[in-house]
């Protein structure tokens, strides 16, 4: 994980794609937090690494979850980078009331602004949470399997055969 070091296009809209990177999912009004507070008694928003952002962008890509915030809440943040294998213990909550939302602990890189495990929330206000999830989900499992990045994200296709007759209704 990595903070302030997306590069981005010259509108300062989007990130500027990492070799063989390939974005698969883009979804914009998103809350993020992210907290990492190792002292005893700690509490959210009174820690030296605590970044809060009330609307930005989720982009999800073959290698990277990326975080651009809209109006940063604080100078010190502006973009979040998240390497996919560094995002762990990651869940989506679906409450009773209010958005659903992503949580899970990153692993920072070196050199990327945190030197601690943070954990982070994404709460989906306008829907996105889950094909953001499952998108994710996939992207890892594919990861696992072949030991190398997708270049590519494709759902199964529908099943669109003819019955047999004696099988139709």
């Amino acid at each position: 994980m990595s903070i302030n070091w997306v590069m981005l296009t010259q509108d300062g809209k989007a990130p500027v794609p990492l070799p063989q990177e390939k974005m698969f999912f883009t979804q914009p009004d998103v809350k993020m937090v992210l907290y990492c507070n190792d002292s005893a008694g700690g509490y959210p928003g009174h820690s030296e690494a605590y970044f809060k952002s009330d609307k930005g962008t989720v982009i999800l890509s073959n290698q990277r979850i990326i975080y651009l915030a809209e109006a940063a809440t604080t100078i010190d943040f502006r973009n979040l980078n998240i390497p996919i294998r560094n995002f762990k213990n990651w869940k989506l909550e679906q409450p009773w009331f209010g958005a659903n939302f992503v949580s899970g602990v990153v692993i920072p890189v070196q050199n990327g602004g945190l030197t601690k495990n943070a954990s982070l929330k994404l709460t989906f206000t306008e829907g996105g949470a889950i094909e953001f999830t499952n998108i994710l989900r996939n992207l890892l499992e594919r990861i696992e399997e072949s030991n190398e990045i997708p270049a590519e994200y494709e759902a199964l296709p529908a099943y669109q055969g003819n019955l047999p007759p004696q099988y139709s209704a």
